[in-house]
């Protein structure tokens, strides 16, 4: 359909150039024309009236007559007429890739003319007042600008970075105020400043980037841990400052890699902590001209393989503590690690760059944003370390995941992956030692590891409690505020703390909770379950032998703004009834619940007793170990010893349960969802939904509340034992399990739900992982799922736990994946 004609008229080389064309009407060929030479252009008579020679067509050009030039067109190979790059822009197709442009019209979406090429931003200082970079491209900025990192450059200077451009001028909320910053010792109260008379700041405010400024320090401070807290400051659409408003950093501390940005799809800009060693050839230089040269200072990884890194420049001063990488392959919008060699060396002060994690950052490559698992991987050994396991948590609107080799790292990231930082920890140590409570590392305070196997005990390679082993992360609400919970593993038992933090810059500071009181006497090792609920944590430990397994606590408080962690008062490992106005932490007396515990009516009998879930539905907490499942009655239960009403078995009474045995496990560390007899527990469009792992094969379980509501306590808006239904199962093979007719779908380790989207995935040691997803209201059979593949046996042959990030309306699950010791670790990610 024609819509009308378009008369372009473009002026070239000091001529008009005319296009003809039709709007609307498709790709028609474009063509450009000028008008002819007039007679008499030509020496020595050679043109006729016209203007055309006597030879073979030609025409005059100036003084002499010669072939006519080939009029510019948008299929010529060249960069000619209005093009603003070879064969677009202009009034050609717009333009791709690096392709020049003149504006964001010549450009693909979501690319945008930036510095006169197109391509999609992986910063916001690319974009105009008032534009936000999101998935590569300029849009309208909606968010809060926030603190990034601080760190000292140069002996007298302190440099602070923001998450965006900002008002860059020296008014009431501008960058460039000094009365907007403020620093003190590190404390337990970073949103609090008490200025400290170690540090003093000048009055001297320089812009370095958008982004970021400089204060320039009177004298050189003295060496320690600082917090710089900002106030009042907005970005340029006038956004106020948002959380975290501070950043910790350390004087005299060693070369640190801080972070790694994206510039463009085959450039990556490295911020070090002070400026680093110009020139190509010295030794400890950060430069580089050849990919040989590269080789010996920086290795990438991440979700594609970028190639060789070409070169390495340092900026100029006074970025000359940034060093810009160029690689031959080019990135997507997935997320990557830079590794800086240990040979690196600042430009003055000597050292060198300090050892792993010191020495890598993350970052988000350049590209349209990956937002489903047939896009592949956004993630490939997220740590360049060969991790073969990560915990995930959704913590403030953000993905938290760790840790890293050594138990020192974690990364956080926006749900649609924007804005990845490297997360260290300062753990506090308990010295308060309450009866009951066990031993700690001797090493001393401010751990910054969570340990990790192999570690050597009483040293900061371990935790603060010589936690040796695999970390997971939870996270919830508890009085009022929403915290992040770290748990490590003590190989030799006597596990005794869990740590929290409610930190939200790329250092948190973490917190203890001693539960010697809850625990005593028992010879728990790790978790096995971590849940929040009604602003409660419960934590699932399992343990062997005796009549004391599994445990289950109820931490009721959360440590003091001030303190340095809580020595949790308890009813006792031993009996003795919670009462929540006297306690912080309770033991439930998992031990004797029916067909839960070892000393249970019925008992459980394995060797090995854990919690496999802990999950919420109706305001109730609900639990499942291989013996079967529990709810609670009320919404704050307390133990089952001394208030056994508030509890109740709803254990499937259906013949396919019965039909059936759990799985066992005789781990009591490093567990994993193929070692559960319950994957986890998801609510769905009003049912719950129950993976179980069989000696046979897995089952999918679904509730449907209504289907049973007497006599009390059952009810039609909780599950009991009669509302359970057997779902999904095989019709080829046992058709008593869930395996969608494939024998290879060993375990159900995964369930989870996003946006309108119920998945269900599987550990397949032959194909690789698989998943299964459903819309339906409430599926039940086979069809009722869609196959989403995945598969890579032997890189990925079982799944992690999944989680679900969501912000701003969107809703991202996050999927990690691994074959096991040897393989690293895969993430997915899926937008729904």
């Amino acid at each position: 359909m024609r819509l009308g004609r378009l008369l372009v008229v473009v002026w070239v080389w000091g001529a008009a150039l005319v296009q003809a064309g039709c709007v609307g009407c498709g790709d028609l060929p474009v063509t450009y024309g000028g008008a002819g030479t007039p007679a008499g252009n030509c020496a020595g008579g050679q043109s006729n009236a016209d203007g055309t020679c006597d030879t073979g067509g030609d025409t005059c050009q100036g003084d002499s007559c010669a072939p006519a030039p080939t009029p510019p067109s948008c299929s010529d190979g060249k960069q000619n007429g209005a093009e603003t790059g070879v064969d677009c822009g202009g009034v050609c197709p717009a333009c791709s890739g690096e392709q020049a442009c003149t504006s964001d019209a010549d450009c693909p979406s979501p690319s945008s003319c930036l510095a006169g090429v197109c391509a999609q931003c992986t910063d916001s200082a690319w974009c105009a007042d008032g534009l936000e970079c999101r998935a590569g491209a300029c849009v309208a900025d909606g968010f809060a600008p926030r603190v990034r990192m601080a760190f000292i450059p140069g002996s007298t200077v302190l440099r602070v970075r923001f998450s965006e451009p900002m008002l860059r001028d020296d008014s009431a909320a501008g960058v460039l105020n000094p009365d907007n910053y403020c620093v003190e010792v590190a404390d337990e109260t970073p949103e609090v400043c008490t200025p400290s008379d170690a540090f003093w700041l000048g009055s001297v405010l320089t812009e370095v980037d958008p982004s970021t400024i400089d204060i320039q320090l009177p004298f050189a401070p003295g060496g320690g841990r600082y917090t710089v807290l900002v106030s009042n400051v907005v970005d340029r659409a006038n956004h106020a400052l948002g959380s975290p408003r501070h950043a910790d950093f350390e004087v005299d501390a060693p070369l640190q890699l801080l972070s790694a940005t994206a510039q463009g799809p085959h450039r990556v800009l490295l911020t070090f902590s002070r400026p680093v060693l110009p020139g190509t050839e010295a030794a400890g230089s950060a430069g580089c001209a050849s990919p040989s040269a590269c080789a010996t200072r920086y290795q990438l990884s991440g979700a594609t393989a970028l190639g060789d890194v070409l070169s390495a420049e340092v900026l100029p001063a006074p970025r000359d503590n940034e060093v810009l990488l160029t690689h031959a392959g080019s990135q997507r919008a997935g997320q990557y690690t830079v590794v800086a060699s240990g040979a690196l060396a600042p430009a003055v002060g000597g050292g060198s760059l300090g050892a792993a994690p010191m020495d890598r950052a993350m970052f988000t490559g350049s590209g349209a944003l990956l937002s489903g698992f047939q896009d592949g991987p956004v993630l490939v050994d997220p740590f360049a370390d060969g991790t073969a396991f990560t915990s995930l948590a959704a913590y403030r609107e953000r993905l938290v995941l760790g840790t890293n080799a050594n138990g020192a790292r974690a990364v956080g990231m926006d749900p649609d992956g924007f804005r990845p930082e490297d997360i260290s920890f300062r753990f506090r140590r308990d010295t308060q030692k309450l009866s009951g409570s066990r031993g700690s590392n001797t090493a001393g305070s401010l751990f910054p590891s969570i340990g990790f196997a192999g570690c050597q005990g009483n040293t900061f390679q371990c935790g603060p409690d010589n936690e040796d082993g695999r970390a997971r992360f939870a996270s919830g609400t508890l009085e009022g505020s929403e915290w992040l919970m770290i748990s490590g593993t003590r190989s030799n038992g006597r596990l005794g703390y869990v740590y929290l933090s409610r930190d939200e810059d790329a250092t948190l500071d973490v917190k203890y909770v001693d539960l010697g009181q809850a625990l005593d006497g028992t010879s728990a090792r790790s978790l096995s379950a971590a849940g929040f609920l009604g602003g409660r944590a419960y934590l699932g430990i399992p343990t062997r032998g005796g009549p004391r397994r599994p445990e289950l606590l109820a931490l009721l408080r959360a440590p003091a703004a001030d303190a340095q962690g809580l020595d949790a008062k308890g009813n006792g490992a031993n009996g003795g009834a919670c009462k929540p106005s006297a306690h912080d932490v309770c033991n439930l007396s998992a031990h004797r619940m029916p067909g839960i515990g070892a000393s249970g009516s019925p008992a459980n009998a394995a060797p090995v007793v854990g919690i496999d879930f802990v999950a919420g539905f109706n305001g109730k907490l609900y639990l499942g170990n291989n013996g079967g499942l529990m709810r609670a009655t009320v919404e704050q239960p307390l133990d089952y010893e001394s208030s056994p009403e508030h509890w109740v078995s709803i254990t499937p009474s259906a013949p396919e349960y019965r039909a059936k045995e759990s799985i066992t496990t005789d781990k009591l560390v490093e567990l994993e969802p193929a070692d559960r007899a319950w994957s986890r527990m998801v609510v769905f469009e009003g049912h719950v939904y129950l993976g179980r792992n069989t000696t046979a094969g897995p089952q999918l379980w679904r509730c449907d509340p209504g289907r049973v509501s007497a006599p009390a306590p059952a009810t039609a808006e909780d599950c009991d034992a009669g509302d359970w239904v057997l779902v999904a199962t095989n019709g080829q093979g046992d058709g008593e399990l869930s395996q969608f007719d494939n024998p290879d779908n060993t375990r159900l380790t995964l369930l989870a739900v996003n946006g309108g989207h119920l998945y269900v995935g599987y550990d397949n040691a032959v194909q690789g992982v698989r998943l299964y997803r459903s819309g339906a209201g409430a599926p039940a059979s086979r069809s009722d799922f869609a196959a989403q593949g995945l598969g890579q046996a032997p890189l990925q042959t079982r799944f992690g736990e999944a989680v679900t990030v969501g912000t701003g309306g969107a809703s991202y699950l996050y999927l990690p994946t691994s074959g096991g010791s040897g393989t690293p670790v895969r993430l997915y990610r899926q937008r729904d």
